[in-house]
């Protein structure tokens, strides 16, 4: 008996675990969003294994059925597939540290199967609607971002985060520090958007002793909301349908370098991916396209053979 106390006494609580893990993300330089993410997916999780348990919830608890029984409750929750499979992640991750720190002998999530959803195409502007979309914002600092984001394939967090001394005109480039997965990159920008930002600078940025690149007098900093009101405004203003958010902007870039036939380790590297299977996902044709390539087959030996 004494022993069963001893062993129970060794398994440590998950919430304090939990933060444990979550400073352990903050070393590692992940950014406050993706760090929230966690949070909430982990902490709607615990709360599962509360409600199962109805008392203190142990590390030993998180197993492949416990974890089985959260995603079938989201799933009755009308949880989409894709939100699902991140909070599977985050479990996931959690888990890794567990079994780094030997809390646990394995990762319970291996045996746990992530779920297929309907791939959705694709949101993205032409050419000349990101052109009438950035003649439609009105707030000129935002004008500046869309343009950066547009020119350049930056996260909104990134482009809002931007320093000053981030972005280099002399040497045609842009430092994103600390980017999504704490990782840095280096983003030339055209003679065009060099001329653009230059002019930002001259005439158009606030005085102000904020270091952000992108600052308003009065807070210094721009919000990641504020960018997305300006731009549906825009675009209604503009007259497109489409549901615009920031990050339309970033899907645009993306595809118009796929229609420029930029090979996809260029893009993979522009965008600031770690794997080229998510930079697949802007390799998108639309019907036209696929039309076209089919037309372009012609086998004429086999429609004469077929005809005599």
């Amino acid at each position: 008996m004494v022993q069963q106390v001893e062993e129970m006494i060794e398994v440590p609580l998950y919430l304090p675990t939990m933060k444990e893990f979550l400073e352990r993300l903050k070393l590692k330089q992940r950014s406050q969003e993706t760090i929230r993410g966690y949070e909430i997916d982990l902490r709607q999780f615990l709360e599962s294994l509360k409600t199962a348990s109805n008392g203190p919830v142990f590390v030993d608890q998180i197993t492949s059925e416990s974890i089985e029984m959260f995603i079938q409750m989201k799933i009755k929750e009308s949880i989409s597939p894709t939100s699902i499979n991140r909070k599977i992640y985050a479990i996931s991750s959690y888990c890794n540290y567990l079994v780094l720190k030997r809390y646990l002998p394995l990762n319970p999530c291996n045996e746990v199967e992530r779920l297929k959803g309907k791939s959705k195409e694709r949101i993205f502007l032409s050419a000349d609607e990101v052109n009438q979309l950035i003649e439609k914002v009105e707030q000129s600092i935002i004008k500046y971002v869309v343009i950066l984001m547009s020119f350049t394939g930056l996260r909104i967090n990134e482009a809002i985060n931007l320093q000053i001394k981030d972005v280099d005109l002399e040497k045609s480039v842009v430092q994103v520090i600390n980017g999504k997965g704490g990782k840095n990159r280096t983003v030339p920008i055209s003679d065009e958007l060099k001329e653009l930002l230059q002019h930002y600078l001259d005439r158009v940025r606030p005085k102000t002793e904020s270091l952000n690149f992108f600052a308003t007098a009065k807070t210094g900093s721009i919000s990641q909301q504020y960018v997305n009101v300006q731009l549906k405004k825009a675009a209604k203003k503009a007259g497109i349908e489409k549901h615009i958010t920031s990050h339309i902007l970033r899907h645009s870039f993306a595809s118009r370098l796929v229609q420029n036939n930029v090979h996809v380790a260029i893009i993979q590297r522009l965008l600031g991916h770690s794997d080229v299977r998510t930079t697949s996902v802007y390799m998108h044709v639309d019907q036209t396209e696929m039309l076209d390539a089919v037309n372009h087959i012609n086998f004429s030996q086999v429609g004469e053979s077929n005809a005599r």
